[in-house]
């Protein structure tokens, strides 16, 4: 009920004593869907406004300081500045009042939930809204806002319909109507009963209740409310302190906590089937084992095989060989060395990733229990900000061996030195990225990022093939043969120089050198 138009009233009342003769000194908005008035008061103290209508929740509070900011602040209505307030008035049946000033202004205060504003009237037109988006608000006429109507018992007996008469009852009365069985009473008791509630909304204290969990302001008693006052200012205040203290830090609070607990759960379920891979590719006959025991038995396989039978001499046991019918044994055999050498990198990226979730695991459940022991939105939001912070630092901290670059969609990789060249082609490149490189020369090893289910389009093929060229002891030639291949044909030999590879299959493509800014 703090929008209520029975809280409104007995709210208006008090402004009008305390605000009748006060100076509007400021008017400004320094968070978004707030507004603060600061007023002079005849005394010449402070009195302060502040209107919070955000989307989720809208109310008026009275915060006895408030130190307007030194940026992000904008000043609004400042053409009611060092007016005077000459009236406050309620509008009759309806969720608004306004300010009347000196020089015959009005400021209007249109308290309705989601769709509430503040808007400036002169000379009886609106000239100015507060939310610039409720543009309905412009065609209000200050008048039509006063609703008089007529009540009596027995107008009530012909159209027995409480909202009719009391339109602004609000869903805190609807819930005590509904709790003492109003639709079972005949008309002539619904009648006195819907006097009666009236009666309470007009003279009852402010009460502090829970309705679905929510706290709600009320001026009807319910059983496990708390008592405030009867200053609806002093009453508003507490409900704006406990709305944001409690309810709306404890929701914050749980829907981090959540959020924090569902990604450590996602990163537990990565670990077991990490696990489970890690444990496939481990208790499997290593590729460089098959390849030993195709070499031991080349006198034994005969042409054109898809598939043979040999001694495995690792486990004691026959096992069943995949081939390639179309190659020779020998070739067959290099190629499961080749797979040997991929699985080393896919099992080294494996180990990888389980230490990044495992360390990723670690952090966020520190920052579970540190968001445990908050004790404020603030706090709250501070502990979170933090975290971000020093996860970006940590990324930042990680220097990557290769310059990105995006072209049609397509991820290109430019390794940035010779020693960085080795870490990007066997650290970061998988077998279906392409592999670009300079012909003959000296130059950074260039990889295309494969696209699941498609084929790398030719034109991004002659770009990357273009850094490949630019970055390379060829850059000045007018033309610079590239080859490309499958990252998968691309191997080094032990104790190679820094950066030289061999390459088994390779196609060349000749193409200008163009830079990031060609």
């Amino acid at each position: 009920m703090h929008l209520n138009y029975y809280t409104l009233k007995r709210l208006s009342i008090q402004l009008s004593e305390k605000l009748v003769d006060a100076n509007l000194i400021s008017c400004f908005s320094q968070e978004k869907d707030e507004l603060i008035l600061g007023f002079l008061l005849k005394d010449q103290s402070d009195f302060f406004i502040r209107a919070t209508l955000q989307s989720d929740f809208t109310a008026l509070s009275f915060p006895q300081n408030f130190a307007r900011s030194r940026k992000n602040n904008v000043d609004l209505f400042q053409s009611l500045i060092n007016q005077t307030v000459d009236n406050v008035h309620q509008y009759e049946n309806e969720r608004a009042f306004c300010l009347g000033f000196n020089k015959g202004s009005k400021l209007i205060f249109k308290m309705h939930g989601n769709r509430s504003n503040i808007i400036l009237f002169k000379e009886n037109t609106t000239n100015e809204l507060f939310k610039k988006k409720l543009v309905n608000d412009l065609k209000i006429r200050s008048e039509e806002l006063e609703r008089p109507i007529h009540k009596s018992l027995q107008g009530y007996l012909d159209n027995p319909d409480y909202h009719a008469f009391y339109p602004t009852f609000g869903k805190v009365v609807k819930k005590h109507l509904a709790d003492n069985k109003f639709s079972e009473k005949d008309h002539k008791e619904q009648w006195q009963m819907l006097e009666s509630i009236k009666v309470q909304l007009e003279q009852n204290p402010f009460y502090l209740i829970l309705l679905n969990n929510q706290p709600h302001l009320s001026l009807i008693p319910f059983e496990e409310g708390t008592s405030l006052t009867q200053n609806p200012i002093d009453a508003l205040n507490q409900f704006y302190q406990s709305y944001h203290r409690d309810f709306l830090f404890e929701r914050e609070k749980r829907q981090s906590s959540g959020l924090i607990t569902k990604r450590i759960n996602q990163g537990k379920a990565y670990i077991v089937k990490t696990q489970k891979e890690l444990n496939l590719l481990e208790n499997t006959i290593q590729p460089n084992q098959i390849a030993d025991i195709i070499m031991a038995n080349l006198h034994a396989i005969k042409p054109n095989l898809a598939l043979v039978k040999l001694f495995n001499f690792y486990s004691n046991e026959e096992i069943e060989i995949k081939l390639n019918k179309d190659l020779s044994p020998q070739k067959n055999a290099e190629n499961y060395y080749r797979k040997s050498k991929n699985r080393k990198i896919e099992l080294d990226k494996l180990f990888e990733n389980l230490s990044n979730k495992e360390s990723q695991i670690v952090e966020l459940e520190i920052l579970l229990e540190e968001l445990g022991q908050v004790e404020s939105v603030k706090s709250l939001r501070q502990t979170a900000k933090d975290f971000l912070v020093n996860k970006d630092k940590k990324k930042a901290d990680i220097i990557l061996p290769y310059k990105s670059f995006t072209f049609q969609g397509y991820q290109i990789w430019v390794g940035k030195n010779a020693k960085a060249n080795d870490e990007l082609t066997l650290k970061f490149a998988y077998k279906e990225d392409l592999w670009l490189h300079a012909k003959d020369v000296a130059g950074s090893h260039v990889l295309i990022k494969h696209q699941s289910g498609k084929k790398t389009p030719v034109h991004v093929i002659e770009r990357a093939a273009a850094y490949a060229a630019y970055y390379s002891k060829r850059k000045t030639d007018t033309l610079v043969p590239v080859l490309y291949t499958p990252a998968k044909y691309v191997r080094k030999k032990k104790g190679s120089a820094p950066g030289k590879v061999f390459v088994s299959q390779e196609n060349v493509l000749l193409t200008p050198a163009l830079g990031p800014q060609d």
